[in-house]
């Protein structure tokens, strides 16, 4: 498990029923159990592909707004990443599931455009502080359940190499990266400040919840090659 320390803790701890709602969500649960469908994953693929430009933004917007070079110089390498190694990796596992290109065209289901505009409001609108609190909930809470994941059985080959992507060391380094970024802002707020911080952290997790929730809508997406598994 990912260990938080200072402020991170205390976020954790505020959002604490939602962190465990969304550890304990059958998206997790059924992926630890080995019994995800098909249909899910590949919902779930299309949603989180829809997503990868809405990251650049956010990040973006975290770029902009950071206090120092250092922190500039690190978020570059984060949209470098979402930018080539993420549509990357997208490109390729689409086609070994057979889903169509324009399969990752929205419209989305409501929960998930909900989290897509809800992530992006937040980092248009917000400090540098607010939005390194909402990538710190998604992030710090995927390589936590993926870490589990990890130990269990997963017959699937792609699903594997997704929970994978998220327990590799650069992955995790970069949620150390962000709790130490929360820890540093935090020092400098006063209480209404963190507070703030705080209710952010948990609409961030709110909205993870209905995101992989909208996976298991019965919503159209296209016929997968029959030799897929």
């Amino acid at each position: 498990m990912l260990t938080g320390t200072g402020f991170a803790l205390t976020l954790q701890a505020d959002g604490a029923d939602l962190w465990e709602a969304m550890q304990q969500h059958r998206f997790v649960a059924d992926i630890i159990t080995d019994r995800l469908r098909p249909d899910v994953f590949r919902r779930y693929l299309i949603l989180e592909h829809g997503f990868v430009e809405t990251a650049i933004l956010i990040f973006g917007n975290a770029m902009l707004k950071a206090p120092a070079f250092p922190q500039r110089r690190r978020l570059i390498g984060v949209l470098h990443s979402l930018a080539e190694d993420q549509l990357t990796y997208f490109a390729r596992v689409f086609v070994a599931l057979g889903l169509e290109p324009q399969s990752a065209a929205r419209p989305f289901p409501e929960a998930a455009r909900q989290f897509n505009d809800g992530m992006l409001a937040i980092a248009e609108t917000g400090s540098y502080a607010d939005t390194v609190a909402i990538m710190l909930a998604a992030e710090w809470m995927y390589g936590s359940w993926c870490l589990r994941a990890a130990k269990t059985a997963i017959r699937d080959a792609e699903l594997r190499r997704w929970v994978a992507l998220h327990t590799e060391a650069g992955f995790l380094d970069g949620v150390d990266w962000l709790m130490s970024e929360i820890n540093r802002e935090a020092a400098r707020l006063d209480d209404a400040g963190r507070q703030r911080l705080s209710g952010l952290f948990r609409e961030a997790l709110r909205l993870e919840i209905g995101f992989h929730e909208a996976a298991y809508e019965d919503w159209p997406v296209p016929v997968l090659k029959e030799d897929w598994r």
